[in-house]
């Protein structure tokens, strides 16, 4: 088994590990960039994985930040260091002003996507006046420690990427890259790694260069509960696994026991899905015999961080909608479609039982010892059209009326309104949205992640 192993990982790393030639250009590239930068008299850091040598062959990605001094305001800050991005960016292929916690530039320098941010050059993590000011001090934390232990993370992020886990932006609620490479030091190992993940539970406290415990939600009073807590060897207060989803955690879980149970190089490089046509999709929904809705609307391009938050709160919202109409929900998920350069397609995909209740339903009342609401109960229906005289029923007071909505289509038409959108989704489905039902979904939605959801298997599916 352990040779099996070896020659499994040795395979890997032989297809992911960046050759000598793709280290050099990376580098060269780098300092061209950061010459750039410097011919603006400011300095800059290259950071990320591309700076700790724990990047995926044919990975083009470079992080480049650019140091001002803490005398600037905030908007100095991003006024001054959009202005020597742009500058540095008007050398580039392309590129693209985008939004974290302040605006950034997204370039691309022969085919390497660079990102280039500003930040203040502070001294200790004592002194951060911006969330993304704490990252190059990972990066010195990294460096000092990853020496020998580049090809476990190599390992530990092809693995992951494979599960669908890698990733801490807000569409895939995964481990960071970051977060991988604290896991390895950690752990010592990429198999060690694994080896523990085997016996994870819910609620795991890791503290690097510490110990690990299981601490109880309530052990943390006034703060959100997460699955797994890795306290942030530069800030104490921070969890570099914040965004990690309690399924995503499982799903690696899974992974790590199934790989040590049975090795193979599929669980670092699966077969791409095969195409399926739109008969094959038609027969297998009616397979299952569920009633399949999709509610689509445009929205113009946006960055995914700010888009999946809003999708993920309105799923949860519809899907409360249907369950207090009495529609038995079974799942669903959420994508965007490219539809042309300036707009994308919103997908919510959501199934349910039936797309139909009868017209009547059960109204249950209060218990007839609470007289004073009994007597309201009463009041309320005594000349009303109903299916039924109020009668009792393990002691309260029932009678069967007109249910509202017996169609779920036309719930959804009517109420969506009302549901939590988000303030950008509210006003994007404000201006047009269509519900589609089985065999119309089809035709608009793509074939790809209709396929994933009928077999479970990407992270956006609940």
């Amino acid at each position: 088994m352990q040779d099996n192993i070896r020659a499994i990982l040795s395979t890997v790393l032989a297809k992911i590990k960046p050759t000598t030639d793709e280290r050099d250009e990376l580098a060269r590239l780098a300092q061209r960039i950061a010459g750039y930068i410097r011919e603006e008299g400011v300095e800059c850091k290259l950071v990320g994985s591309g700076a700790r040598g724990t990047w995926i062959s044919g990975e083009h990605d470079l992080d480049l930040f650019i140091m001002l001094p803490t005398t600037l305001t905030r908007e100095e800050l991003e006024t001054e260091g959009l202005r020597i991005a742009k500058s540095v960016a008007e050398r580039a292929d392309s590129y693209e002003i985008r939004y974290a916690e302040h605006p950034y530039i997204h370039a691309r320098f022969s085919g390497y996507r660079v990102d280039l941010v500003p930040c203040y050059r502070v001294s200790s993590v004592n002194e951060l006046k911006s969330a993304v000011d704490r990252t190059p001090f990972h990066n010195q934390y990294i460096l000092s420690r990853i020496g020998g232990l580049e090809d476990d993370v190599l390992l530990l992020k092809q693995f992951m990427k494979c599960a669908r886990v890698y990733g801490s932006e807000l569409r895939v609620r995964g481990f960071s890259g970051f977060l991988c490479e604290l896991l390895v030091l950690h752990y010592g190992s990429f198999l060690a790694v694994l080896e523990n993940a085997c016996d994870w539970r819910d609620g795991l406290l890791i503290e690097p260069e510490a110990g690990t415990s299981q601490r109880a939600a309530e052990a943390v009073p006034g703060k959100v509960w997460e699955p797994l807590h890795v306290v942030d060897p530069t800030d104490p207060n921070r969890n570099v696994a914040a965004a990690l989803s309690l399924d995503q955690f499982y799903v690696f879980v899974d992974a790590a026991r199934g790989f040590l149970a049975e090795p193979s190089i599929e669980y670092f490089f699966s077969e791409p899905a095969p195409r399926i046509t739109k008969s094959e999709l038609i027969a297998a929904m009616e397979a299952r015999g569920t009633a399949l809705f999709a509610l689509v609307f445009e929205i113009p391009d946006m960055v995914e961080d700010i888009v999946y938050p809003q999708l993920y709160k309105m799923r949860h919202s519809v899907s409360c909608l249907l369950k207090e109409h009495e529609f038995r929900v079974l799942g669903g998920a959420v994508g965007v479609q490219s539809a042309s350069k300036t707009t994308d397609t919103v997908v919510l995909l959501i199934e349910l039982m039936s797309g139909e209740l009868p017209p009547l339903k059960k109204h249950i009342g209060p218990p007839v010892y609470m007289r004073a609401h009994a007597e309201r109960f009463k009041m309320k229906f005594m000349d009303k059209d109903t299916f039924s005289d109020i009668y009792i029923e393990n002691g309260r007071y029932v009678v069967d009326i007109h249910r509202r909505y017996t169609s779920a289509k036309h719930l959804l038409e009517s109420e969506l309104h009302s549901c939590a959108l988000g303030k950008q989704m509210g006003e994007c489905v404000r201006a047009g949205y269509a519900v589609l039902e089985g065999e119309e979904i089809v035709d608009v939605v793509d074939p790809g992640f209709l396929n994933r959801y009928f077999k479970r298997r990407t992270c956006h599916v609940s």
